[in-house]
This record gives C-alpha cells, structure tokens and sequence, in this order.
C-alpha cells in the first residue's frame, strides 16, 4: 500500500469523524429529548472544545492537498 493512498485514507476517516461529531453536537444543541436538564452533567461544552480544536486541523488536511509544492 504506497504512502499517498495511506494518507488518503487517514485524511478521509479524518474528516468523516469530524462531520459525525458535528451531526452530534447539532442534534444534541437542537433537541430537547437529548438536551439535558439544568444542573446535570453535560459534556457538550468539551465536545465544542474538541469540535474546536478539530476545525483547526482542517486547514492543515487541505493544505497538505492542495499544496503547489511538488516533493
């Protein structure tokens, strides 16, 4: 299996789990059935935390394609 298609797949399962956590957040700010209640414990705050730290590495994902720059 030759590197570029490794990385391919990493960047794709990548971007996938990033999409998953933000069809989790969404669903989970939106309902009420899942919203918890006031005072109980809720991790929704370091998910957002992730979801941040996430976004970032995005613009290194597409860097590292779309790059001019031939190796």
């Amino acid at each position: 299996m030759g590197i570029r298609k490794i990385q391919f797949i990493l960047s794709l399962l990548f971007l996938i789990g990033y999409l998953v956590l933000i069809v989790i957040v969404l669903t989970v700010e939106v309902s009420d059935t899942f919203n918890m209640q006031k005072g109980e414990n809720s991790l929704i705050g370091e998910i957002n935390i992730l979801l941040g730290v996430l976004t970032g590495a995005i613009a290194q994902i597409l860097n590292f394609w779309f790059n001019e720059s031939d190796k």
